[in-house]
This record gives C-alpha cells, structure tokens and sequence, in this order.
C-alpha cells in the first residue's frame, strides 16, 4: 500500500462505555429515558400485615382437635351416666338410687367442665376481639386469652364453692349428690352444644352476633333447666317456688351479673392502660 492511500475509519459497532453515546444515535430511544428504561429495580410497596385470628393460629387449631377428641372419649365411657340421667330427667327420684353413678362417669364429667371453661374463653376472646379491638392493638392475643380463662376459672370456682356452702348448710346429703349429678349432666350438654358453635366462629366464618344469639339460647336453656332441677330437687316437695326463685337467682343469675360486670371492667382498664 503506498503512503497516498486513503485510511479509511474503523466502523463502530457501538462498544463503549458510555450508554449515552451508545444509545444518542437511534431515533427510536431518546437518550434521557435510558436510566427509566434499563432500571429493573423496584423498592416494592410495604403490604398490610394479616391481622390475628384464631382460625389463623395453628395452636388454637390442636387445642380444637384435642378438645373435640376428649369430647368424644368422655361421651363414649360415661354414656351409662348421661342415658340415665337423660332418662331421670324429669322425674327426680327421692329415694336411695343415686350411688349408682361410677367413680369413671363422674371423672368424666369433670373432665368435660374443664372443656366447657376453655370454649367459654374461646367464645368471650372472639366477642372482645371482634367488639373491642381498638383497644388491644398493643397487647399479646395469649395474654389476653389467659386473662379471660383466669376471670371464666374464678367466676366457677367461687359460684360452685358459694353453692355447695348453702346446698350443705341446708339439705342433706342424698339432695346434694342428686344436685352435683344434675349440674356435671347439664354441664355436659353444654359442652356438647358449644363445640360447634366455637367451630363455626374460628373456621366456618359464622358472624359474631349469630355466635352470641346461639350463645344466649344455650345458655338461657341451661339456666331454665337448673331452675327446674332446683325446683325438683330442694323444693318441690314443699311447694316452695317462691324459695326456688330467690336460691336461683342469689346462687345463679347474681353470680353470673357479677361475672359480666368484672369482665366489663377489665375491659375499661385496658383500655386506660394500654
């Protein structure tokens, strides 16, 4: 090649470093949309946290599974129990046919009381999450399901241990163990018309407001028939409905008023406090 020869320029394909230079000469992209353009980062939007629920809980979840197993377990071995008292009903025998009752039944039915105590809870920890939630945004679901089980445990305690005082002040003892026997049996169907319930409120989405209506009907039928079984039992041979009437409400409806109000008042104070 002779020195006169023209050089000619190397061609660009376009390799530099600059993406500005690279992309300046297309009509196609303008130069300051590139960084919009090649940007394939997003900070994202922050998403709302799922809020609280006992279906959501896997521990409520075994602890319904167990309940319903004990349930179970306890009507199939103390079903001897349950007919016979089903059966006796309403007709309260007056002789000396209570000591059939096995040391196994009665077990059993204290089993199911405890039972009946923690769907109690699980029902007033629904009622107060879903009326009252505002307030316990800054307090731990367990503490306040433990909070509630104490007050549903003292509530049982002190009206069976007021009971029990007046039931051995003033009748005798084949009176008192026909009572005990009457209450572990309505204790026990109410057991029994609460699993659903609870079940229906944690997982089959049923409203609160159904929940409490079903909740009051369990609870005014269970109310009638320990009327009818104090009646029965103390009372009815001497005709005194008058007596049945105040024994029900000092040792029945006064204690569970005073329930309502002391819940009611935990409620306020966490309010105040939290």
């Amino acid at each position: 090649m002779d020195s006169t020869s023209t050089i000619l320029p190397t061609p660009d394909f376009g390799f530099h470093n600059d993406e500005s230079q690279l992309w300046a000469g297309h009509d196609f992209l303008l130069a300051d949309t590139l960084p919009s353009t090649v940007s394939v980062y997003s900070p994202g939007v922050v998403g709302d946290l799922i809020p609280y629920g006992l279906g959501n809980d896997d521990t409520v979840a075994i602890g319904l599974l167990t309940i319903l197993i004990f349930v179970a377990i306890a009507t199939s071995r103390s079903w001897h129990f349950i007919n016979r008292q089903t059966r006796t009903f309403l007709y309260t025998h007056h002789d000396n046919g209570t000591e059939t009752e096995t040391a196994s039944d009665i077990r059993f039915q204290y089993i199911m009381a405890g039972i009946d105590l923690v769907l109690l809870t699980m029902i007033a920890f629904i009622y107060t999450e879903d009326y009252l939630a505002n307030p316990y945004f800054h307090i731990d679901n367990y503490k306040l399901i433990g909070m509630i089980l104490a007050m549903v445990i003292v509530y049982f305690i002190l009206r069976w241990t007021a009971t029990t005082m007046v039931n051995l002040t003033f009748f005798n003892s084949k009176k008192n163990i026909q009572w005990t026997y009457s209450q572990l049996f309505l204790t026990t169907i109410e057991t029994v018309l609460m699993c659903p319930l609870v079940i229906a409120l944690v997982y089959l989405g049923l409203s609160t407001e159904k929940g409490i209506i079903w909740f009051l009907a369990i609870l005014i039928l269970n109310k009638l028939l320990t009327f009818y079984k104090d009646w029965s039992i103390f009372f009815k041979q001497n005709g005194g409905v008058l007596q049945t009437i105040l024994y029900f409400c000092a040792l029945e409806i006064t204690p569970l008023l005073a329930f309502g109000g002391a819940w009611r008042a935990m409620t306020n104070f966490l309010k105040v406090i939290f």
